[in-house]
């Protein structure tokens, strides 16, 4: 019998409707990179930059997505508590650079560009952002997006 997933609610946006499954693949992909490079390479790396606030991160990281910098999106990307980097960031890059040429519509895009969160629950070193609380994101991509906090910077939990 197949054992039951958790449902990736309360992480990275998830597209829903005909791109889901593309989508999914797409982010089993990077999670599972994470999965394997994340441990190799805390010692050696430095930290992405992140952002000062839960808002700013998911405002940033969204708008980074509309404007196919995958780059800048994934750098506010952390993996079971820390932030991607390395080789992490370039198999993130090569998940997000298939959303973004291959499945997301200009129009998606060019939505996503104009995203701002209005709002955060904070609590300690992690926070939410409510689907509610995000203005200009497609129905598709619209979701709670968890955070935490490392360093004193803010950033994307990967579902992975």
């Amino acid at each position: 019998m197949p054992r039951a997933r958790a449902p990736l609610s309360g992480r990275l946006p998830r597209p829903r409707g005909r791109i889901a499954l593309r989508v999914r693949a797409v982010v089993l992909a990077v999670g599972l990179a994470g999965v394997i490079g994340v441990g190799g390479l805390t010692a050696c790396s430095s930290p992405s930059p992140g952002a000062d606030t839960p808002e700013a991160a998911v405002t940033t990281f969204y708008r980074a997505l509309g404007a196919k910098d995958t780059g800048a999106a994934c750098a506010l990307v952390a993996y079971n508590g820390i932030p991607l980097s390395g080789d992490d960031i370039t198999l993130c890059r090569s998940g997000f650079d298939a959303i973004v040429t291959d499945i997301a519509t200009p129009e998606e895009l060019a939505a996503l560009g104009s995203t701002s969160a209005t709002g955060s629950t904070v609590t300690g070193d992690t926070a939410t952002v409510r689907a509610d609380q995000l203005t200009g994101v497609p129905a598709a991509y619209r979701e709670d997006v968890s955070l935490v906090r490392v360093a004193g910077r803010w950033y994307i939990l990967s579902p992975l």
